[in-house]
């Protein structure tokens, strides 16, 4: 695995899966509520303006906005904040046929298009190595949308086919949310300090990328500072004072959560017995793996298997 194809792999093989919950379309007065949710929500702003509440702040948001909540942290959208705020639950619960068109408010005033959706991560019982770095709320205004022309392309292609539906469009917008959240995240780990953006900050560094691909593409291998410093051609001290650094923990604790997670994944999509799957992610025996996992995940992984598989 090349050092630019870490964030790609991470992303592949920790899938999230995005979808569209709705294109609102709203007058004033209007508002929709989002509880907290296991999700990451989304909101992309396709016409006129409105107002976001998020805990005590208020942000105004106009077209070519995105705010990601990578937690589902609870807030509203509205035009005002005397406004009477729907939940999203309980619009969901009332609709009927396959639209996702949302009608919201009365009659006043400029039309609001926000197209609402979410990311939604299959490991259960884990967060997921990118969403756990992200702060409870990134909001990319229009102007920086602006800025990035690939990520401005993205938008107005993922409008277009929302708007548009037809034959395949499901396929193009699953498509294009894969793509809008890579940038997203991109767009976000650009303009954080050194430190600021954890692992995919890290991988603007030479060293730091190659340790950590090293260790995705061989998480069964027995690595351990040394070897890993070898491998990477820096010193021992150099490699762990670089990654607690810009990381924020020691390579050995990234990669017990890296095996986890990796675990937990073949868990849930394989029947490989559990002493195959300790091997894979660099167990010896079924004992070892057995501890590491209920430490991380918080549950033995026969358990977690049976609990979070699907039916």
């Amino acid at each position: 695995m090349s050092q630019d194809d870490v964030l790609a792999y991470i992303l592949e093989q920790t899938r999230l899966q995005g979808r569209v919950y709705c294109q609102s379309i709203a007058r004033a007065p209007w508002g929709l509520r989002f509880e907290d949710r296991v999700e990451a929500l989304f909101h992309l702003v396709t016409a006129g303006t409105c107002c976001l509440f998020f805990g005590s702040k208020r942000q105004q948001l106009v077209v070519g906005d995105i705010v990601l909540f990578p937690r589902g942290t609870p807030h509203a959208l509205a035009d005002h904040p005397r406004s009477k705020r729907v939940s999203l639950e309980a619009w969901m619960a009332e609709r009927t046929g396959p639209s996702t068109a949302l009608r919201l408010g009365g009659t006043e005033g400029t039309e609001v298009k926000i197209m609402c959706g979410a990311f939604e991560f299959g490991v259960a019982g884990t967060r997921h190595p990118v969403l756990r770095l992200l702060p409870e709320m990134v909001h990319l205004s229009a102007e920086r949308v602006g800025d990035r022309a690939d990520l401005a392309s993205t938008v107005a292609a993922l409008a277009r086919e929302v708007e548009r539906g037809g034959r395949g469009a499901s396929l193009i917008v699953s498509r294009l949310l894969d793509v809008l959240f890579v940038q997203i995240v991109r767009a976000w780990a650009d303009e954080q300090p050194p430190g600021g953006a954890g692992w995919i900050g890290a991988l603007r560094d030479s060293t730091l990328s190659r340790a950590l691909a090293l260790m995705h593409e061989n998480l069964s291998r027995a690595w351990d500072i040394s070897t890993l410093a070898r491998a990477c051609g820096a010193s021992r001290a150099t490699l762990a004072r670089r990654f607690v650094a810009e990381i924020g923990e020691p390579p050995s604790a990234y990669l017990t959560r890296a095996r986890m997670q990796e675990g937990a994944r073949r868990l849930l999509t394989t029947n490989h017995s559990l002493a195959t799957i300790a091997a894979a992610v660099g167990y010896s025996s079924e004992f070892a793996f057995n501890k590491a996992f209920r430490r991380e995940i918080g549950m033995p992984p026969g358990q977690y298997r049976k609990r979070t598989a699907p039916p």
